[in-house]
C-alpha cells in the first residue's frame, strides 16, 4: 500500500509549538503596551487618566494568521483603560485592514494616532523589543481635534483630514471622540463603534429606538423587537446592537426604497414591531424620521458637518419624539408578519401606508 504524506497546516502547526503561540501573544500585548507608551508621552497624560479615550481596531485585524486581541490587554495595563472604564472601545473594522491604536484626550482635544507595520511583527520576540518605534509603527501623527477648536482653526482640519493625518480614520475617529467627550453613554458609543464611525444617521437609530421603547415597551421574555427596515441607512447597526435584532436571527428585514416611495410617504423610517412570540402577535408602528435634523449649523468646510450634527443631536437624545412621528399603528399577526417579510411583497403596501 502506497503511503500518503500528511501536510499540516503552519496554522496548526505553529499551535503545536506552545513557545511560539506565547512569543506572539507576547509580542502582541508589548506591541500594545508600546502604543499605549508613546501616546501617553506625546499627550502628557499619566496612567488612569479619566480624560482619556483609546479606541482601536486590535481584536478585528489579523495579521499573518494571527489575531490580535492581546494588544488590548498591553493597552489597558500600560494606560489603565478598560472596557468596563468606558474609555476603552473597540472600533470594527474589516480583519484584513490594518492595525492601528487611537488616544484621545478631552482635556485640551488633542489626539495620536498609530498604525502598526506588520512586517515588524515577522521578528523574533528579542528583534521585536529592540525595534524603534518609527520600525513598530508606519505611522505616527498627532492632531487637535476637538470640534469647538477646529471651528475657529479650519486650516488645522484641513490639513488633518485633506493630508489624511489618521491614515483615511478621521471621519471615523473624530466624531466618535467628540461625542464620548461630551457625556455620550457607553452603549451609544460601543453601538457607534459596530457602525465604525458616528454620523446623525446612527444617531436617528437612538431616537427611533427610545421612540419605539417608549411606545411599546418590553413588558415579559416572550416579547422581542422585529424591524422591517424600509428604507435602510446607519440607524440599523444601531438596532442591531441595541435590541439584537439581526437579520440571521429574524429580527430585522431590509428593503430598499425607490425615489418616488419615498416621496408617497414623507420621511418614512420603516416599519417597528414589538412582537411576542408566545402568542404569535405583535403592535406595530410605522414611523416616520424628521430627516432636517440631521442637518447642521456647520459653516465651515464640508469635514465638520457630520461631526457638528453630531455633536448638537447629542443634547436631544432624551426627546425622540422631536424627531420621530407615528405614521399608522396596527396589530401584527403570523400570517401578515410572514407577508410583510416576503421578498415577492412590499412591506409598506402589506402595512397599508404606500
Amino acid at each position: 500500500m502506497q503511503k500518503r504524506s500528511m501536510l499540516i497546516p503552519l496554522a496548526i502547526l505553529l499551535a503545536l509549538i506552545p513557545g511560539m503561540a506565547l512569543a506572539d501573544n507576547a509580542m502582541m500585548e508589548e506591541l500594545g503596551s508600546k502604543a499605549a507608551r508613546i501616546a501617553m508621552q506625546e499627550l502628557d497624560v499619566q496612567k488612569g487618566d479619566a480624560n482619556l479615550l483609546i479606541l482601536t481596531d486590535a481584536g478585528h485585524a489579523i495579521i499573518d494568521g494571527q489575531t490580535s486581541q492581546a494588544a488590548i490587554k498591553g493597552l489597558s495595563a500600560e494606560s489603565g483603560n478598560s472596557i468596563g472604564d468606558g474609555n476603552l472601545f473597540q472600533v470594527l473594522r474589516a480583519h484584513f485592514k490594518p492595525l492601528w491604536f487611537y488616544f484621545f484626550d478631552k482635556s485640551d482635544g488633542e489626539a495620536v494616532y498609530l498604525e502598526v507595520n506588520s512586517e515588524a511583527l515577522a521578528s523574533s520576540p528579542e528583534a521585536f523589543s529592540a525595534l524603534e518605534n518609527d520600525k513598530v509603527f508606519s505611522k505616527i501623527s498627532k492632531a487637535f481635534v476637538d470640534i469647538d477648536y477646529l471651528e475657529s482653526h479650519t486650516d488645522e482640519g484641513n490639513a488633518t483630514f485633506n493630508e489624511k493625518a489618521f491614515n483615511g480614520n478621521e471621519g471615523s475617529l473624530i466624531p466618535i471622540s467628540n461625542v464620548w467627550a461630551r457625556g455620550g453613554s457607553f452603549d451609544f458609543v460601543q453601538a457607534t463603534c459596530f457602525h465604525d464611525h458616528l454620523c446623525p444617521g446612527v444617531t436617528s437609530g437612538l431616537f427611533l429606538a427610545k421612540y419605539v421603547e417608549e411606545k411599546l415597551p418590553i413588558t415579559n421574555s416572550s416579547e422581542s423587537y422585529k424591524v422591517i427596515s424600509c428604507p435602510n441607512w446607519c440607524k440599523e447597526d444601531l438596532l442591531q446592537m441595541r435590541w439584537d435584532a439581526t437579520p440571521g436571527k429574524s429580527g430585522m428585514f431590509v428593503m430598499a426604497l425607490s425615489d418616488k416611495e419615498r416621496k408617497a410617504v414623507p420621511g418614512i423610517a420603516g416599519i417597528f414591531i414589538r412582537w411576542n412570540s408566545t402568542s404569535n402577535d405583535g403592535d406595530a408602528l410605522v414611523l416616520a424620521y424628521n430627516t432636517s435634523s440631521m442637518e447642521s449649523d456647520w459653516t465651515g468646510p464640508a469635514w465638520g458637518s457630520k461631526i457638528a450634527s453630531a455633536v448638537a443631536l447629542l443634547n436631544h437624545t432624551d426627546s425622540p419624539d422631536s424627531f420621530v412621528s407615528t405614521i399608522k399603528e396596527f396589530k401584527v399577526d403570523q400570517e401578515k408578519l410572514s407577508l410583510m417579510q416576503n421578498a415577492g411583497m412590499h412591506p409598506l403596501k402589506v402595512a397599508g401606508v404606500l
